[in-house]
Order: C-alpha cells, then structure tokens, then sequence
C-alpha cells in the first residue's frame, strides 16, 4: 500500500511554526549571548531561516523582541498556575511556593526576559513597548497567589509586597549567582526566608 502524504499545512499554520521558530531562538540568543548580540542574523541563524523569512513576519527586530516577551510571560505563567494549583496537596505549601519562585528566577525563560528588562531601562520605545505586558504578567502572578491563600496567613495589605519582596531577592540571586556561585548559602538563605516570614505572620495587623 502506498502511504497517504500528509496534509499540507495551511498557511496560517506555516506562520505560526515560522514565528515560533523565531521566538524560540530569540529566547536561546538572548539567555545565552544577551540582548545587545541577539541580532537578527543571530536569531536568524539559530532558527534556520532567512533574514527575509523573518522580516515577513515582523517589520523590526523590536516587535520580533515585544512577541518573545510576550511568549515568555505566557509560557511562565502556564507554569506558575500549574505549580500554584497544586500547593494545597503540599505538607508546606510556602516553602513549596519560595522554591517554585526561586527556580522559575534562574531559568533560562527568566534570564531573557532579564535582560530585555535591562535592556528597556535605557531604550523608551522597548520600555513603553513592554510595560502593559510586565504588567499582566505580575498582576496575574499577584492574583494567583490570592487564589491560592498561600498568604492568607498575613494582613491583606502586606500580601503584594511581601511577594515582592520574595521575587526581588531570588531575582537579585540569580543574577549574582553566575559570577558569586555561593551554593553553600542556598538553604541557609532560603531557610532564613521562611523564619522571617514566619515571624511576620504571628505579628498583628497594623492599622
């Protein structure tokens, strides 16, 4: 019998698999190579495809950067809700949740998305451009956890900052991490997270 071919991929769908393709490579070259050297003949090169086949998809290089940011957030956030959905299974559902948020700081997704943070700190248009997806990206992380109560043991107005203060310290340490690597320090320090919120939970609330 002779094998039936398969269908042939609509041109919506030869589009999607392009522009994954592209973002793909761009969150490689970016985590790896950083952003100033993430070219388009970089990203070009890592997907396999032409600087032609690229710019087809996208006008510039910064709407190409504003997609994959947009991916990236996506992609963190499937993870996040994933991982979220299951704490209340967990012996110590916070100290699964600091864990989970540690990790997700020093993977190569985070690392991206890093550096077109720092990138944007210097750059209006990139700033402007991505500011409405930073935002629903932490908003939505913000709501998880107050789907989750993992906080609920501390006063509602401290709950948005206290994950703040959680995110800024393993993003601090995943960027120190690479040059400082302390591995020693890693559960002292996360040890000494949990104790200090621990503390704080047992303090009243404060008009």
């Amino acid at each position: 019998m002779s094998e039936v071919p398969p269908p042939r991929r609509t041109q919506q769908e030869r589009r999607a698999a392009t522009v994954a393709k592209l973002v793909d490579a761009t969150i490689a070259a970016i985590g790896e190579v950083g952003y100033q050297r993430t070219t388009v003949q970089e990203v070009c090169g890592r997907a396999a495809l032409s600087a032609g086949a690229m710019f087809r998809q996208f006008d510039t290089r910064l709407d190409l950067i504003v997609r994959t940011a947009e991916e990236v957030v996506h992609r963190q956030l499937d993870a996040y809700h994933a991982a979220m959905e299951h704490l209340g299974a967990q012996d110590n559902a916070l100290d699964t949740a600091l864990r989970f948020l540690r990790q997700a700081q020093q993977s190569n997704l985070t690392h991206a998305l890093r550096e077109i943070y720092l990138a944007a700190r210097s750059d209006t248009e990139l700033r402007d451009r991505i500011a409405p997806i930073a935002e629903t990206y932490y908003s939505e992380m913000v709501a998880t956890v107050e789907r989750t109560g993992v906080l609920s043991g501390y006063p509602a107005q401290i709950r948005e900052p206290l994950f703040f203060m959680m995110l800024y310290l393993f993003s601090g340490e995943a960027v120190v991490h690479p040059v400082y690597p302390r591995a020693d320090l890693d559960a002292a320090v996360l040890r000494l997270a949990e104790d200090m919120m621990a503390v704080y939970a047992t303090r009243p609330a404060k008009d």
